[in-house]
């Protein structure tokens, strides 16, 4: 083993770390039981009742995963009624359909919401990293081993159910990590990641034009801090938002990758909405 690079034995969470997910779980649920409400007083249709009631179900089931799932649909729902848009929730049907239609105007929009959770696995690791000494510990990030890949398959997976839509159509696609980082003084920080969202940006970007289905991606990522964009190129149509956090531990960053090539291209005010709020 080369100097340096001992680490240490992973003993399971610190008494610092479970305060912390106490602290994130609370959080979370604060939040969650904000925007639910919110939305129902604006989205008064059956359908988004009936869809608001089931998200709840699911949040408060307490079970990681499907929370967390229920968690991205009401965050973007109320990110884009925070931009302005008129939205309801698209009713399920055996066909997959989107999960959001809305309107800003006479403009309609269609949006898929989909989140990449990670494995009890993947979580495991996460947690152990924070216990560990490495000399090259960004090069045994899990989040950039096979991120990119899973990014792309899902994308190509959900085009699938998009193709009979005759109008512009958004994938709004989460990254999660709710894993506590904390700091010897039991502060909490959101994870580091070593992907640059710019160069993550245009990886996206290059990708959608074979799946011309689709008009843009909006990426968000949960408590999760990307690294300084390195290169000088900006592509016009890669958008990257602020850092927002709520000061306790939760973040959100948000990033507009739009498709060139899309057979429904994003009318300019939607995007211009959605770029005000970034």
């Amino acid at each position: 083993m080369p100097p340096n690079s001992r680490q240490k034995s992973y003993q399971g969470p610190t008494l610092a770390q479970i305060k912390a997910a106490k602290k994130i779980a609370q959080s979370a649920a604060k939040a969650f039981e904000k925007q639910w409400y919110q939305l129902q007083s604006t989205c008064s249709d059956q359908d988004s009742q009936q869809r608001l009631i089931w998200l709840r179900n699911q949040f408060n089931r307490g079970q990681r995963g499907a929370m967390e799932s229920a968690q991205a649909e009401i965050d973007i729902a109320t990110f884009l009624g925070g931009a302005g848009f008129l939205l309801s929730f698209v009713k399920e049907t055996e066909t997959r359909t989107a999960d959001l239609e809305c309107y800003l105007d006479h403009d309609r929009l269609f949006v898929e919401v989909t989140a990449i959770i990670p494995s009890d696995l993947d979580r495991s690791k996460a947690v152990g990293l924070q216990q560990r000494i490495r000399l090259n510990e960004e090069k045994d990030d899990f989040w950039n081993d096979g991120l990119v890949k899973r990014m792309l398959a899902r994308m190509n997976e959900k085009a699938e159910q998009l193709l009979d839509y005759c109008a512009p159509v958004l994938m709004a696609l989460t990254l999660v990590h709710q894993e506590p980082t904390t700091t010897g003084n039991g502060s909490i920080k959101s994870r580091k990641m070593v992907l640059d969202l710019q160069q993550l940006g245009g990886i996206l970007s290059n990708a959608l034009t074979t799946i011309p289905q689709i008009s843009g991606v909006l990426l968000t990522l949960w408590n999760m801090v990307p690294a300084e964009s390195r290169s000088n190129i900006r592509l016009t149509n890669v958008h990257v938002g602020e850092w927002v956090s709520d000061g306790k531990g939760s973040s959100r960053v948000r990033c507009l990758i739009l498709n060139p090539v899309a057979s429904y291209q994003m009318e300019s005010r939607a995007t211009d909405a959605i770029q005000r709020v970034l």
